[in-house]
């Protein structure tokens, strides 16, 4: 046994629990000339962590000109240790002494990111990507604490993500939650197409359109107003019940899930039953959750994540205590003190609720809670006058700044101080939280007459209805055909050509043209019948089947034809892009082409590729979009390959020009087998 180890072994068995925690010293080691000779072995040994905490504490002693032949083994060590294990806990003990990191400067910034880029190409070497991943790690902690610089790391993260396939497996599945934290804290660095593009692999997707999500929040937050702040609000919720649907046991998304429906569901007219039904599922959620964190090793970068999710949490709560009293049938003629002091937190919740997404809850409860609370005094002259009498004659709440700041509210949004409820104009937006949906849908210059000409009960039931159609869309969600979309669309973003009166009819053809691979791949011989025989090996004489690009391109004109686009479609279209196209779809002046080709030879990503100038051509006229729509006649006895690893973007770019044009390349298997003949490859 070495000597340091040893010393090591012998202070173990003496130190108390806190020294343990600590760490040994320089002394507890044998002395400062016994730890120097020691250092290359300490250094690459396991004993690394504790030649960090020794350096610490010799540091904080006799200064960094001292420390400097044990900082430098420090260094060395992280550029050096090959044991994971080590090198993890040494990380740990580097992220929890930020004076001894900022000592240690540049230097130990670039042995961690030599580690990290290290990774990248670390193959089936596990201990180098493991390695590579607590270099991340460390960084985005030390970044976060403010010791280390952020430029590089956000640089070597987004270049890290570039090609995410290519990675290694357990580095690449820890970067999506590293690249959230670090863009809720650096929201203009970019950070959200490296998430995007971590989407398309099945072990980090998930982490992905979590992280994806949570921005997607932040910046929902930042909004003025209830309406805007509401409808993108609505849109997280979508995104996470499909994260849900894709893993059921994801308990951070459920909490953030339920949430959002408490607070959503506080201006519904069954406020009363769907925020207490998504507290309960909070709750329940909750519970497993911290019972899972109880005990886990938890870096510093994720105890603002935790804080976030119980202040949200308790949010929840107070929405629960407050939603049984926003009911228009609830009288309020007893417990009148316990009524308002419900209502009161919550309409102030932001002084109680301090920590959400690291900014103040002031947002989320000024344009989503208190509105409500105020609607609900407006609504009903009695309530007006029951918080009036509480501020004249109830002792605790005579006094109470947020039932006064409750009353100054009121006055003001009423035609006069004392004005009832029948007195608020009947534009007054408290209508349109109570019937959101509604007034989604009614254009704002009718939606004031329609609901002055509608009875009350009636536009509940309108916006219960649009409610519960919007809960069972969230039920059925397709979380990996949202994910497909989601990188679809992410990248046909990056086109100048994606502009507003472009980007919706084409997002209408591509979902249209997804639709029918989704069609192709299902199909059966019996169900399609001969129209679709081609999409088997052989027809039902057992005969081969002759297939051309006209049958093809004719059966997807056909899918078309039954879609809302059926009067935009044509095919065989002459004198466009100087030659003739297969399928054009024409919204007004905007123009796309589908290109379809029946594929025999090779129908890999590379082989297709000579297709797509052909389909690029077309567009030369119009906007940079097109489609190439594929027949795949090279299914072999293994099977075809999944639809989504067969739908995929190319750019194609010709000298002279400033812009690609993307071109939506989708494969369908076509001459395929029947799948109870395929066996798998040995």
């Amino acid at each position: 046994m070495h000597a340091v180890a040893e010393r090591l072994a012998e202070w173990v068995a003496r130190a108390t629990p806190a020294q343990r925690r600590a760490g040994p010293t320089v002394h507890d080691l044998g002395g400062m000339d016994a730890v120097t000779a020691a250092a290359d072995h300490l250094a690459t040994s396991p004993f690394l962590p504790y030649l960090i905490q020794a350096t610490a504490h010799y540091l904080q002693q006799a200064g960094v000109e001292d420390a400097a032949p044990l900082c430098d083994a420090v260094i060395s060590g992280m550029r050096r240790q090959d044991n994971h294990a080590a090198f993890a806990t040494a990380a740990d003990a580097l992220a929890a002494r930020p004076a001894l990191a900022r000592s240690l400067g540049t230097p130990l910034t670039r042995a961690m990111l030599a580690r990290l880029n290290a990774a990248q190409d670390a193959g089936d070497d596990l201990a180098a990507a493991l390695i590579g991943a607590e270099a991340a790690d460390c960084l985005v902690q030390l970044t976060l604490a403010g010791v280390t610089r952020p430029a590089q790391l956000l640089g070597a993260l987004d270049e890290a993500t570039e090609d995410a396939a290519a990675l290694p497996e357990p580095f690449a599945a820890r970067l999506p939650r590293l690249l959230g934290v670090l863009d809720a804290h650096h929201p203009t660095a970019g950070l959200r197409d490296a998430l995007e593009r971590c989407l398309v692999l099945d072990h980090t997707c998930r982490d992905a359109a979590f992280e994806l999500a949570l921005t997607d929040l932040r910046q929902a937050l930042e909004l003025d107003g209830y309406s805007t702040m509401a409808a993108d609000l609505v849109q997280v919720r979508r995104r996470l019940a499909e994260l849900i649907a894709l893993d059921p046991d994801r308990l951070d998304a459920q909490l953030y899930h339920a949430a959002l429906d408490a607070v959503l569901g506080l201006s519904a007219p069954d406020a009363s039953a769907r925020v207490p039904a998504a507290a309960s599922a909070l709750r329940t959620a909750f519970q497993r959750y911290r019972s899972w964190q109880h005990r886990t090793h938890t870096p510093a970068w994720a105890t603002s994540r935790h804080d976030d999710i119980a202040a949200w949490a308790e949010l929840t709560l107070l929405l629960e205590a407050a939603a049984d009293h926003l009911d228009d049938d609830d009288p309020w003629f007893a417990e009148g003190h316990g009524i308002l002091t419900a209502l009161l937190r919550a309409y102030t919740a932001h002084h109680t609720v301090t920590v959400v997404t690291d900014t103040p809850t002031a947002a989320v409860v000024g344009a989503m809670v208190a509105p409500v609370i105020e609607d609900a005094f407006l609504r009903q002259e009695n309530r007006l006058r029951f918080l009036q009498y509480a501020l004249t004659h109830d002792e605790d709440l005579r006094d109470d700044p947020a039932a006064r700041q409750l009353h100054a509210a009121l006055c003001r949004r009423s035609t006069s101080p004392q004005a009832p409820a029948a007195a608020v104009e009947a534009g007054d937006r408290g209508k349109a939280r109570r019937w959101h949906l509604l007034a989604h849908h009614i254009p704002p210059a009718d939606f004031a007459t329609f609901v002055e000409e509608t009875p009350a009960h009636i536009l509940d039931q309108l916006e219960l209805a649009l409610r519960s159609h919007e809960d069972v869309l969230a039920t059925v969600a397709d979380a990996k055909y949202g994910r497909l979309m989601a990188r679809l669309i992410s990248q046909l973003k990056e086109s100048r050509d994606w502009l507003p009166d472009v980007a919706d009819p084409f997002s209408l053809l591509v979902e249209a043209t997804v639709r029918y691979a989704f069609l192709c791949y299902d199909i059966g011989r019996k169900m399609g019948g001969s129209f679709t025989e081609y999409l088997r090996l052989r027809d039902k004489d057992n005969k081969k089947q002759k297939v051309d690009e006209a049958l093809f391109h004719q059966h997807y004109r056909e899918v078309l034809a039954v879609s809302a686009l059926f009067r935009v479609v044509n095919s065989e279209v002459i004198d466009r892009g100087g030659g003739r196209v297969d399928i054009l779809v024409s919204f007004g002046t905007v123009h796309f082409n589908v290109e379809c080709k029946i594929e025999e030879d090779d129908a890999s990503e590379a082989g297709l590729r000579r297709y797509v100038a052909q389909a690029a051509e077309y567009q030369n006229t119009n906007v940079s979009f097109a489609i190439l729509l594929v027949l795949d006649k090279t299914v072999g006895a293994e099977g075809a390959i999944n639809l989504f690893e067969s739908i995929w973007i190319e750019k194609v770019q010709r000298e002279g020009e400033h812009e690609p044009c993307h071109v939506v390349t989708i494969r369908v298997p076509g001459g395929r087998d029947n799948p109870n003949m395929l066996r798998s490859a040995p």
